[in-house]
């Protein structure tokens, strides 16, 4: 069986308190009775799929996933919103993720959703996420990550997460502080420049922060996972060691430093997680689909047809992640 270490879950709650909104992120129905999501970078239809994790137990078992680690997909802007309106709605959120959590202790892993327009009131609701709700880290936006200035903005949530033992998920999700909404996504294939290659540079440059100075040694024990195979990086890294050579020789090759993080493979094909295993490491990369904003079966197949030994392959779909939730689970343990 399967670990995914890359999906979302919006609960019924928040369904509603999205239809309430008159502004972004805010759910509408068109004429047609379609419910589309309404985000500050466009907008995407909304399906039963978003909410229904009965039926997502069911798709789990067909296609041999055992346990997913959920999460709110941070493209919605619910995080980014200011205090007096996300405070609520992650509260809502985080409250009936622990409650699904707790339901399904076997099946579902949750991870906390932060008010970041505000960062005591962040660390207070990771806080009360881990000690009060049992949910076992937070997914932050890769765009709060993208230098060291932004990343030292974070350095009160990832104390609390060197305190508590939690694991951060670095997902695409703009900063409070950006106005990035998309008005004609298909002029100039926009849709292609930021959906994909806008999104996997941040992700790029938010490994880049974290794998390639000093900014980990002060989080021992924190684990950090970045998604969609950590941007762009699989491909740039050769040129990255020959940079590093050439301009400062004797400096650690970026290829040795960048295997400090976890990455999952979702949305990638066969192809780029070959190059990524062979890149961060084969104990690195975790099985990620992003569900349900892409079919679960794309990356489970891909997964299943990449050219790996058994083992890597055994360590993609499950052991990784194990591994990873062992660690977790003992560092928690100790925290408490």
């Amino acid at each position: 069986m399967a670990i995914d270490m890359h999906c979302h879950f919006v609960p019924p709650d928040l369904v509603e308190a999205l239809r309430a909104r008159t502004d972004p992120p805010r759910l509408e129905c068109d004429a047609d009775g379609v419910d589309y999501i309404v985000q500050p970078v466009g907008r995407r239809a909304f399906t039963a799929a978003n909410t229904d994790m009965e039926a997502r137990l069911v798709l789990m078992d067909r296609l041999g996933v055992e346990t997913e680690m959920l999460s709110l997909g941070l493209l919605m802007g619910v995080h980014s919103l200011p205090l007096p309106e996300a405070g609520p709605l992650v509260q809502m959120f985080n409250d009936a993720l622990s409650v699904l959590c707790r339901r399904f202790p076997d099946r579902f892993v949750g991870l906390a959703a932060l008010p970041m327009a505000d960062l005591p009131a962040a660390v207070a609701e990771l806080r009360r996420a881990r000690r009060d709700l049992g949910l076992v880290g937070a997914i932050l936006p890769a765009n709060c990550l993208v230098s060291l200035a932004e990343a030292d903005k974070l350095r009160p949530i990832f104390a609390a997460g060197q305190e508590l033992g939690l694991h951060f998920f670095v997902h695409p999700g703009r900063r409070t502080d950006e106005n990035s909404s998309i008005a004609a996504p298909f002029a100039d294939n926009l849709l292609h420049r930021h959906t994909t290659l806008a999104v996997q540079h941040a992700l790029s440059m938010a490994l880049v922060t974290l794998a390639l100075g000093d900014y980990l040694d002060s989080y021992p024990n924190v684990t950090f996972q970045v998604a969609n195979l950590g941007g762009s990086i699989p491909f740039v890294i050769d040129r990255m060691d020959r940079v590093a050579h050439m301009r400062k020789p004797g400096s650690p090759a970026p290829s040795e430093r960048i295997r400090r993080v976890f990455v999952d493979c979702a949305t990638m094909g066969a192809a780029a997680i070959e190059m990524a295993i062979r890149v961060f490491g084969e104990q690195q990369v975790l099985l990620g689909t992003d569900c349900p904003i892409f079919p679960m079966e794309w990356s489970v197949a891909a997964a299943s047809e990449a050219d790996l030994s058994p083992k890597q392959r055994q360590m993609l779909l499950h052991d990784n992640a194990a591994r990873l939730h062992e660690g977790l689970a003992a560092r928690m343990r100790t925290s408490n």
